[in-house]
């Protein structure tokens, strides 16, 4: 073989591994772009899920208002009454200073047992209104439809 053959197969060789190292970053490249594209499906997938299930949803702006306003502004309104509703109980039932060491012994059963009735009473009202605002709101799905 003389100086011009060799080179030209150590030129072939070297193109070669050229061309299967580039055969091989396609295949690399063709790879990423099958995960991208996937990804991207599956991304699109889920944001035409959301949309479907904003557009079929009965609600309107104001349903979802009322449904999250309304419960909290009894459960607020209700607290206050009964904070009020007990301060006078217990203003009549402990009316004098004169029995301020037995209040500071019972002020802690009394602590924990306004703080569990106006739980409950709180708990009580939510419940109720939010029944009754799913009750008014479907009413009002019922007449758009």
């Amino acid at each position: 073989m003389d100086k011009h053959q060799h080179e030209s197969a150590s030129t072939g060789a070297k193109l070669t591994a050229a061309t299967n190292a580039v055969a091989g970053e396609r295949t690399d490249l063709d790879a990423t772009t099958d995960k991208t594209v996937a990804t991207l499906n599956r991304v699109n997938d889920k944001v035409t899920a959301m949309r479907e299930a904003r557009t079929t949803d009965p609600d309107t702006l104001g349903d979802k208002v009322f449904r999250m306003a309304f419960p909290a502004a009894v459960g607020l309104i209700g607290g206050k009454v009964f904070s009020s509703v007990w301060n006078l109980v217990v203003a009549k039932i402990h009316p004098s200073p004169d029995d301020d060491a037995q209040d500071r012994q019972q002020g802690l059963i009394m602590g924990m047992l306004f703080a569990a009735a106006s739980a409950a009473f709180g708990t009580l009202l939510t419940d109720v209104s939010t029944k009754g605002v799913q009750k008014i709101i479907t009413r009002l799905q019922r007449k758009r439809d």
